[in-house]
């Protein structure tokens, strides 16, 4: 391995809390040190590139999509899914008791998940899937398997995890074309994927962050006060974040912050789909930043 290339610039070997995720130490210390180990096979895979040498790289490469997959049994959320998979294969040839006792380890799997809001949606679309299987209806128990699964999408999106294995991926496709900087290119790109934030110190802007993405939940759902007060709390939060970041971040901060002013007193008035598209808007800006 070559050691210079392993601290990547953006990169962080620490451990991210994501809404929907109750890490326990042992968790963290397995995905912190996983993280590193992605980003020195990332990184001696791009030294490989840069070296010409497709063979060695494509194995790095492999290697690191075998971590990504430790790192993603980690959480509790990717449980869930597990078992919903199974559920969903098992509607296609299995007998209804099969089918209805596979549903039993998804509503133990979710009982391991923090986040409530996500938790009910999908207990309630688990809960349809049982009644729709009580009916013997396999249609509707698919799809309402499906809405579960759905939901569970957005536990992860504080861990970039999908994202990383999408460029992963892509860089293979490149390799087997012998497009070698756009091979390199999508690497950097999944090692700058790869952030894991301290859970015992959140930085002001991941806090931020983390308090628009409730927003935009909350306003999905319908709850415009809710909405209101988390916004609040991201705008506390980037006035924090200002006061350390430097003068260039702080510029783009403070734009944000001025349309979020905006926006916020717009919230009434938008019907829900622009509203949603607004909040979207900005929240994709504040993750950019960050």
């Amino acid at each position: 391995m070559c050691a210079g290339n392993v601290q990547a610039v953006g990169i962080e070997e620490k451990v991210t809390v994501i809404p929907g995720r109750a890490a326990t130490p042992k968790d963290e210390a397995l995905i912190s040190s996983t993280a590193l180990k992605v980003m020195r096979h990332i990184a001696q895979a791009r030294e490989y590139i840069h070296q010409k040498d497709q063979a060695s790289a494509r194995k790095e490469i492999y290697d690191a999509q075998t971590l990504l997959e430790i790192i993603k049994a980690t959480v509790p959320s990717e449980k869930v899914k597990d078992h919903i998979w199974v559920a969903d294969k098992h509607l296609t040839y299995e007998s209804t008791e099969t089918v209805m006792q596979d549903l039993v380890p998804i509503y133990a799997s979710l009982d391991e998940i923090k986040d409530f809001a996500v938790k009910d949606k999908v207990r309630e679309h688990v809960d349809n899937a049982k009644k729709h299987m009580e009916k013997n209806d396999r249609k509707g128990a698919k799809e309402d398997l499906k809405l579960a699964d759905d939901n569970l999408i957005f536990t992860e999106i504080d861990l970039p995890i999908h994202e990383t294995e999408k460029q992963i991926v892509a860089s293979l496709g490149h390799l087997a074309n012998k497009e070698l900087k756009k091979a390199d290119a999508t690497l950097k790109a999944a090692e700058d994927g790869v952030v894991f934030v301290s859970v015992s110190e959140p930085t002001p802007a991941l806090q931020a962050k983390k308090s628009f993405w409730q927003a935009t939940r909350n306003y999905a759902d319908g709850k415009m006060d809710a909405t209101k007060a988390e916004i609040k709390k991201v705008k506390g939060y980037l006035v924090n974040a200002g006061k350390i970041v430097d003068a260039k971040t702080k510029v783009e901060l403070d734009k944000i912050s001025t349309d979020i002013d905006t926006i916020e007193g717009k919230l009434d008035k938008f019907d829900q789909q622009t509203g949603r598209q607004e909040l979207r808007k900005l929240y994709n800006r504040l993750k950019a930043l960050i």
